[in-house]
């Protein structure tokens, strides 16, 4: 199955994405607005204003973007932690940070008419359970580790 099946097969042309220019918050909006019609849906896609591709912030590169925020300076200090006030103070100072500092910039690339198994190859050399489809310089789609698998486990079914 995995040399019949191709990329396009698989691919999801519903993804959460945002502009460069956009904030934490907005970038956080768009991963939760994709999750609703997507529950494994962990990522979101950067694109630059005139259109290219720039990278992906996953669930992991927000956190850690607004971790340090929430952490930041005696917030944390004493026995009782006003976390209402913590988690405003991080909303405050978490809209300094830029999500192209959180970038991640080496996403595999895929063709549309690639075979399964180049996408079992890409994800095992790359360590990552996502990849973005592009075509004639554009991305048109993204395959994740769970499409893989849903297939993979169709085609043992007898």
């Amino acid at each position: 199955m995995l040399l019949r099946k191709r990329v396009w097969d698989i691919m999801r042309e519903d993804y959460a994405f945002v502009r460069e220019d956009a904030s934490l918050s907005e970038a956080i909006t768009a991963l939760r607005e994709i999750r609703g019609r997507q529950p494994d849906g962990s990522f979101v896609l950067v694109f630059s204003k005139n259109e290219k591709f720039l990278g992906i912030l996953s669930m992991w590169n927000l956190i850690q973007g607004i971790g340090p925020c929430l952490l930041k300076g005696s917030v944390l200090e004493g026995n009782e932690v006003d976390w209402d006030r913590a988690f405003v103070t991080a909303c405050r100072s978490c809209a300094q940070v830029r999500i192209t500092d959180c970038l991640q910039h080496d996403i595999p690339m895929l063709k549309p008419n690639d075979p399964l198994a180049r996408v079992l190859e890409v994800f095992l050399d790359y360590r990552r359970g996502r990849a973005v489809v592009e075509e004639g310089g554009r991305i048109i789609g993204v395959v994740c580790l769970a499409d893989l698998f849903k297939e993979i486990g169709e085609s043992l079914m007898p």
